[in-house]
């Protein structure tokens, strides 16, 4: 029985380790090419399809709270959780209408912010790979 327990413990590190992969190569992309995030932007903001990115954000939330205190600095990993959790919030409060605008602004920042941003983002993915 403790075999499988430590069977989910190792699976649940592999996919928070992934992630933080995931985020950092994001990151890469927003340095090298903020075009690209701008694109990404600009289909988020048509229609309902911010919803989508909500949905993801409550997911990333609910996979990094169920497997923070399976990592080895759970508070780390907690906090990822609670960040994706309060963005997914803001964008079911907010909805397209008031996202929108806000998506626009960020749209026609310069790519050094982009890239900046991408820096940010790189270190939360460095962090949640050896938190993990």
């Amino acid at each position: 029985m403790s075999q499988s327990f430590s069977n989910k413990v190792t699976q649940m590190q592999i996919l928070i380790k992934s992630l933080g992969i995931v985020l950092a190569l994001i990151a890469v992309v927003y340095m090298l090419r903020p075009d690209m995030a701008k694109r990404l932007m600009l289909f988020f903001q048509k229609g309902r399809r911010i919803y989508f990115d909500g949905v993801i954000n409550f997911a990333l939330a609910a996979v990094f709270f169920i497997g923070a205190r399976d990592c080895r600095y759970p508070l780390v990993i907690f906090i990822c959780g609670i960040v994706f959790m309060l963005e997914g919030f803001l964008i079911f409060s907010f909805g397209p209408k008031r996202t929108s605008p806000i998506l626009e602004w960020s749209r026609e920042q310069s790519e050094g912010l982009f890239q900046f941003v991408g820096l940010i983002l790189g270190a939360v993915g460095v962090a949640t790979f050896l938190s993990a």
